[in-house]
């Protein structure tokens, strides 16, 4: 903030623009922070190998299809989503993180390879957002 002088008729008008202009950066920052985490987040799918699922084959053609989709926010005039999905095999994502039921009753072994990522992402979305802001 500079040192210039200013009327008190003028202040309330310098405070907006001071607001506008943080409003401004913190939405980038933001932004920025959001695609940073989705791109750390489709790196980390891409190698999650859960523990004891190499008996079962290989699971290269899943990891590949980790990727992001982007959307404008519909809360927000001028933020994004970021959805990190698995475009070519999203029917297993869910079977495999959970388990499911087995046609003869029982159930199959679930192996966890998105919570954790998870779990990562919630703190470095909260870093990466300070990064960017300068914080």
């Amino acid at each position: 903030m500079s040192n210039k002088r200013i009327k008190v008729e003028q202040l309330s008008k310098e405070i907006l623009e001071y607001m506008s202009n943080f409003v401004d950066v913190t939405e980038e920052a933001c932004e920025k922070g959001v695609l940073e985490t989705a791109d750390d987040v489709v790196k980390a799918l891409h190698s999650a190998h859960p523990s004891g699922a190499e008996q079962y084959g290989s699971w290269d053609a899943y990891n590949k299809g980790w990727t992001i989709r982007k959307e404008k926010s519909k809360r927000f005039k001028s933020g994004i989503h970021a959805i990190v999905h698995n475009k070519d095999h999203y029917q297993l994502a869910h079977l495999l993180e959970k388990g499911h039921a087995k046609v003869n009753g029982g159930r199959t072994r679930a192996f966890p390879h998105i919570a954790p990522v998870e779990q990562r992402a919630e703190t470095g979305l909260i870093q990466n957002i300070k990064k960017w802001i300068g914080g």
